[in-house]
């Protein structure tokens, strides 16, 4: 018999399910189009006819296989299978497509399953079968499962039944997350005011759980995968340890949401169902309307998590609203991966490269998670706390900057001066105090950000310093405006440069050398990346070399790689010859910088490290990332 995918998709829900099954549950557990479903039906119900069974339909309920019982499917059943082995769609030819359909194979089949037959089902060699479980054992493990293998009968998957349904919702989130119906769901939140999910949105709105649209539609592919087991008999049979999150108010949406769904599908829901439900509530809610705990555990992750990211990278983040929010988004992780749950995210895979340096501090956050935790950051939980990091990165206060204003000649000099940079940047500075270069050794200077100096200033402070003219002039103001941009967070140099684009100790013999080091090290960053890479950097007409003194050069491709700001760093065991002059530090500059600031920015460090670096400087020696930076900020003005 040739069926379609819908339509086999739909005669196996109705055999496994054990009672009513609503239009709802069929869209959600199939991925068919809501509004497609009750057309998909009519279909069914003539095969299912043409069969010798009778589908039997009731508003509010559903749809049932009338009288049907274990004995009397199983003809059906063999139907359906041999329909679906005919069907091209159900051969995945990739390594990873055929491991995950493994496994939701294994755990919607719910007994054992011998590797032969399901080699054959997949249309592949034995060997080829082996590998693919090998790899699918491994993964498994992640989901709290075991591959249990036994002879003369083949395989089957052990473990929880919360555990069980995990890998059904990567499937489902997985398969809506590649086609458009994944956008179609979430709006079909509000285009049926009568359906199930609708209830359910009521129902949490009613109990004030704040949720984003991703963190909704998750929950709800959660439920209807729930809803699809429990139907099929497989029903959680104990709750974990609800201790850490006993008392809140999410419990009593959870009864509310079990109440409505048994009321609407008959699907009987235990406590443990209900103590789920709450879970997945707490683990997928936002953290507005949330009172941090301000455990002193909390608070003593959060500090070292943003002192080891200050000691990567150089970035700070003191503002108190970022680390209240922070605080927030680490206690939700925590409680997530004490319950393995998750908020699954559309573009966990693409963050990586989009935010690049902000998903290097959200896995320098994973990695202190894990050291206390013992379990890593899902792809899910980084991409949130990459947004997180790349939203006050890119959105940094503007609070006015106190300014201690030195100026040589005194008097009418000063006042002027104050007021011309007050007139510039009234917004921006507030001159706290005017003095005298002499006077230097007597201030506190941590009641300042940084110093204007008409003086020039030949030793190292505890606060930056600016140097202008006597009387001030439109180059002055340039000056401070430029800093003032740094300040502000318009392309700080430590948001312009990234550790995994940095390398030191290079060996490399010539041209050739260097080009493969820059590919190797784009390549691990940004994988869409081509080998005709190579030729932009090889070919003069494809890039700008500029030399500075102190075998420093920058590579400027003329054609962007990407939408990214990407500055690699290499420097060389030994300098080369690249047109003519040696060099040993290449700045790879590749950025969509049309008003040439970022470019500008650069040049201007390199010019002044020319001349103020004496002799063959540190950086030569195998200079960290951090030790870099230092650098470069130092002979940024």
């Amino acid at each position: 018999m040739n069926l379609k995918k819908n339509e086999i998709e739909i005669i196996k829900l109705l055999i496994a399910s054990t009672n009513y099954i609503s239009s709802y549950d069929i869209a959600t557990a199939t991925g068919i189009n809501r509004r497609l479903v009750r057309d998909e039906m009519l279909n069914v119900k003539i095969i299912l006819k043409s069969l010798g069974y009778e589908l039997v339909s009731k508003t509010s309920k559903g749809y049932i296989i009338e009288g049907k019982s274990s004995h009397s499917l199983q003809g059906l059943f063999h139907i359906i299978e041999d329909a679906e082995r005919q069907r091209e769609y159900v051969f995945p030819t990739l390594p990873q497509e055929r491991q995950s359909y493994i496994l939701k194979r294994l755990v919607e089949n719910n007994t054992y399953m011998k590797i032969d037959d399901l080699a054959d089902e997949l249309l592949i060699s034995r060997s080829t079968i082996s590998s693919d479980l090998k790899k699918a054992r491994q993964d498994i493990k992640k989901y709290g499962l075991i591959m249990k293998q036994k002879p003369n009968y083949g395989i089957c998957i052990v473990g929880d039944e919360v555990n069980k349904r995990k890998p059904l919702c990567d499937s489902l989130f997985t398969n809506l997350r590649q086609s458009e119906m994944f956008y179609d769901y979430l709006n079909s939140y509000i285009t049926n005011p009568d359906s199930l999910e609708n209830g359910i949105i009521k129902i949490i709105k009613h109990h004030h759980v704040e949720m984003s649209d991703i963190a909704l539609c998750d929950f709800l592919l959660s439920l209807s995968v729930s809803i699809t087991r429990i139907l099929a008999g497989h029903t959680i049979a104990k709750s974990p340890d609800l201790k850490p999150i006993l008392g809140r108010n999410e419990f009593e949406c959870a009864k509310d949401i079990a109440h409505f769904i048994e009321d609407r599908n008959e699907c009987q829901m235990n406590e443990h169902e209900i103590n789920q439900i709450a879970i997945e509530l707490i683990c997928k809610r936002s953290s507005k309307g949330v009172t941090p705990q301000n455990s002193p555990e909390i608070h003593h992750l959060v500090n070292e998590i943003l002192s080891e990211i200050y000691q990567q990278t150089l970035l700070q983040f003191n503002d108190s609203h970022f680390y209240k929010t922070f605080t927030l988004y680490v206690e939700a992780a925590i409680i997530r991966l004490t319950y393995k749950e998750k908020i699954r995210n559309p573009l966990f895979d693409e963050l990586k490269t989009t935010y690049p340096l902000a998903y290097e501090l959200a896995e320098i956050t994973s990695s202190i998670i894990k050291k206390y935790t013992h379990q890593a950051l899902s792809m899910s939980e980084l991409a949130f706390f990459a947004i997180i990091f790349n939203t006050v990165i890119h959105n940094h206060k503007t609070n006015k900057k106190r300014v201690l204003l030195l100026c040589g000649l005194g008097g009418g000099a000063e006042q002027l001066n104050a007021k011309q940079i007050i007139e510039r940047f009234e917004n921006e500075i507030d001159i706290v105090k005017t003095s005298q270069y002499y006077k230097l050794p007597d201030e506190d200077l941590n009641q300042y950000d940084f110093i204007i100096s008409t003086v020039p200033i030949h030793k190292d402070l505890l606060i930056p310093h600016i140097n202008i003219s006597q009387i001030i002039n439109q180059d002055d103001l340039n000056k401070i405006d430029n800093y003032l941009s740094y300040l502000f967070n318009k392309n700080r140099i430590e948001t312009l440069f990234h550790p995994k684009l940095y390398k030191t100790n290079v060996k490399a013999r010539n041209k050739t050398d260097v080009v493969n080091e820059f590919f190797k090290m784009l390549k691990a960053q940004y994988p869409h990346i081509k080998e005709s890479f190579k030729n932009n950097l090889m070919i003069k007409d494809q890039n700008t070399f500029i030399p500075y003194k102190n075998k420093i050069a920058i590579i400027r491709l003329n054609k962007p790689l990407n939408q990214n700001n990407i500055l690699a760093v290499l420097i060389l065991q030994k300098p080369i010859i690249w047109h003519k002059k040696e060099v040993q530090m290449i700045i790879l500059f590749s950025c969509s910088d049309s008003n040439n600031y970022i470019y500008n920015t650069l040049t201007n460090i390199l010019t002044n490290l020319s001349i103020k670096e004496k002799g063959n400087w540190n950086l030569i020696e195998d200079t960290s990332y951090p030790m870099f930076l230092k650098m470069m900020i130092r002979n940024q003005f």
